[in-house]
């Protein structure tokens, strides 16, 4: 600090010394605010769960977070059960279409010449 010398720079340093107070002044206010609200119960709450997980907890961040999961739960959910509606309908095509494949192989066959092929196949593995 300078020495002064005069009334003007008398009040220019009581100008600045009170700006210095009542900057101070607000951070006394702000960090007595920011203790009170660490202090509240749901505060304390996500404080403790930090302090035990190892998870930083933001009492916002924990909303989000929590939304964000129940969405991805329901979307999951939500594909699972289209994926068994998919598999069953995929299932019954592939069995309509084996259906189909053998009825059609049933009427362009003639009975006689499955039974010779039977009779074929019977006669060679009992050789």
């Amino acid at each position: 600090m300078s020495r002064i010398n005069n009334i003007r720079e008398l009040r220019a340093e009581i100008v600045r010394l009170k700006k210095i107070s009542d900057e101070q002044k607000q951070q006394l206010r702000d960090d007595v605010k920011e203790i009170g609200e660490s202090l509240k119960p749901s505060n304390l709450f996500f404080s403790f769960l930090s302090s035990v997980t190892g998870i930083r907890m933001d009492k916002n961040e924990f909303l989000k977070d929590g939304i964000a999961y129940g969405i991805s739960l329901l979307i999951q959910r939500y594909i699972l059960k289209s994926e068994r509606k998919i598999e069953a309908k995929i299932y019954e095509w592939v069995d309509t279409i084996f259906i189909k494949v053998k009825d059609f192989m049933n009427r362009h066959t003639d009975p006689s010449s499955r039974r010779e092929e039977r009779k074929d196949t019977a006669g060679e593995s009992g050789t």
